[in-house]
């Protein structure tokens, strides 16, 4: 009897940790209900972001120097955050590291915005999902 129960416990725990654990949260996504689908370009703010990235996200895409849709790229990187109020997820080790957001304003106006935290420092790769997020929301008609 001691024994099942202890199996109960093991399992509930190694539960718990492994979803603690989780390495990946979801992304944020925004979209303007105004917004035509699909956009049909995109113009990359140069001015926006690591210089790295930006040079990583202008290979994934032809992006067009006279369109009105313009995409910004913004990332931190070692995030330190010194509130109290934060304090518990620290020290469980879950707060993030990073971010990376990915804007498209057709003039001042967000017209689609695609934010996630991460927990490590962003890299090409996160990149590559995000702008594969923003292609698939953005650049091919939404199914009704």
């Amino acid at each position: 009897m001691h024994y099942h129960k202890m199996r109960k416990y093991l399992y509930l725990f190694s539960s718990l940790f492994l979803i603690a654990c989780e390495e990946k949260v979801k992304p944020i996504i925004t979209i303007n209900s105004d917004l035509k689908h699909p956009v049909s370009c995109m113009k990359l703010d140069p001015l926006s972001g690591d210089k790295a990235l930006l040079g990583s996200l202008k290979k994934l895409y032809p992006f067009h120097e006279d369109c009105n849709f313009i995409l910004t790229l913004e990332t931190s990187r070692d995030i330190v955050c010194n509130s109290t109020n934060n304090m518990m997820n620290k020290s469980m080790g879950k707060f993030p590291k990073s971010y990376i957001k990915l804007e498209l304003r057709e003039g001042i106006k967000l017209q689609y915005s695609y934010y996630r935290d991460l927990y490590s420092n962003v890299d090409e790769d996160d990149l590559k999902e995000g702008f594969e997020r923003v292609k698939k929301d953005l650049l091919k008609p939404i199914e009704q």
